[in-house]
């Protein structure tokens, strides 16, 4: 008897190609299986030969597209620097690695408009690793002074979400420039990453007013604008 004939060395990755574009594109619940054999032109034994299930297929990709991201993040943190830098630091790091990732965006969207239903422990964990270790640079600023207290999630959220929407809305605001000719200006990586590091520095800062907070603002969004 003929023995089976093996996979393809490429087979797991376009597997995992296929099924990253049709869950960034139709959401855990919407994709099927025979949809992502269509994109990787595999029939579905082969895809339920490197996974058990659909739902493993998702855990896989999950871990593959959120772990290096909060890998990088944590490399970028073990050298022991003042707290101001290492914020900086996390932030160009953050930024740079999301801008890198194909996949990211669209499944972590997903995800939040599905309230996380399709994240276990260990996935949800990576996430919370992120938070720990905004929140820690937070307290350890707070503690030597250099930071003013904060709550920490909307702190947290604050450097997040403008990162997440920024990219997410690109082709919306291209739509907006094509139909209605009003130019929303794009941002590459580094100038992203100046003005994420100047929110969080405005928001830190301790012993200001908010005169003093909108005066410093304005020099350092004028200085940002000069370097373009």
């Amino acid at each position: 008897m003929a023995r089976p004939k093996a996979p393809a060395p490429d087979t797991r990755k376009r597997i995992l190609a296929a099924a990253c574009d049709e869950f960034g594109a139709h959401s855990f619940a919407a994709t099927t299986v025979d949809r992502i054999a269509r994109r990787a032109r595999v029939n579905k034994a082969m895809i339920y030969y490197h996974f058990p299930n659909k739902r493993a297929l998702y855990t896989t990709i999950i871990r593959d597209v959120f772990a290096p991201i909060t890998e990088r993040v944590r490399d970028a943190m073990r050298d022991d620097e003042p707290p101001a830098r290492k914020l900086d630091r996390l932030i160009d790091t953050l930024v740079r690695s999301i801008d890198e990732s194909t996949y990211f965006l669209p499944i972590f969207l997903r995800e939040i408009a599905d309230g996380g239903a399709h994240l276990g422990p260990e996935e949800l964990g990576l996430l919370a690793g992120m938070f720990a270790t905004v929140s820690g640079i937070i307290a350890e600023g707070t503690k030597q002074k250099s930071f003013q207290p904060v709550h920490p999630a909307l702190a947290h959220f604050t450097l997040i979400g403008p990162l997440v929407m920024f990219r997410a809305t690109g082709p919306v605001r291209a739509r907006i420039r094509s139909l209605r000719h009003i130019e929303i200006p794009d941002a590459d990586t580094d100038m992203l990453v100046r003005h994420l590091q100047m929110v969080a520095r405005r928001m830190l800062a301790p012993g200001l007013s908010d005169a003093d907070r909108a005066e410093s603002t304005r020099a350092e969004i004028k200085e940002q604008r000069a370097k373009i």
